[in-house]
């Protein structure tokens, strides 16, 4: 591999990426107990086995390519930051949607950034392992923007709005 700042890049930038799944499928969790749309939890089941995938990955990166394991101050950060987008919402549907597609949308870029980092480092599984895990970021992208009217259908419903 490169030298050794670029390696401690790449590791910073593994360990963002592992932290980002790991506040995601904390995310997924309270989402799916709230969502009464059998196709909906369906999805977003997947989604979650999806995560866990990339999440193991990535540690493996960390703890056997790297060497480096995964940072506590980062897993600390993904908990709080978990819990503060958790507190008490309306319009669960609609604004679960709208804040599940920017999610997707900063995962495809860190692991756009990822990728590119770890090709320049000469960490080609790294690589790979960005590849894959955007390439099921960007399907669930595209299954959120294929739903939009759905989701605003259930906040309506749930609103006791007929529109």
């Amino acid at each position: 591999m490169a030298d050794d700042k670029l390696r401690e890049k790449l590791v910073e930038y593994v360990e963002d990426a592992h932290a980002m799944e790991q506040s995601v499928l904390r995310s997924l969790d309270s989402i799916i107990s709230t969502t009464n749309d059998p196709e909906i939890v369906e999805m977003l089941r997947h989604h979650k086995e999806e995560s866990e995938r990339h999440e193991r990955l990535l540690k493996e990166r960390l703890d056997d390519a790297l060497g480096a394991g995964t940072s506590t101050r980062k897993e600390a950060q993904t908990v709080a930051g978990a819990l503060l987008n958790d507190q008490a919402r309306t319009d669960k549907p609609g604004k679960n949607a709208r804040d599940g597609y920017v999610t997707e949308h900063m995962k495809i870029a860190a692991y756009q950034l990822l990728e590119r980092l770890a090709v320049r480092a000469g960490d080609q599984e790294t690589a790979e392992v960005a590849r894959r895990n955007r390439a099921d970021e960007e399907a669930m992208a595209q299954k959120i923007d294929a739903n939009w009217d759905r989701f605003l259908d259930l906040t309506l419903v749930e609103a006791g709005i007929q529109a």
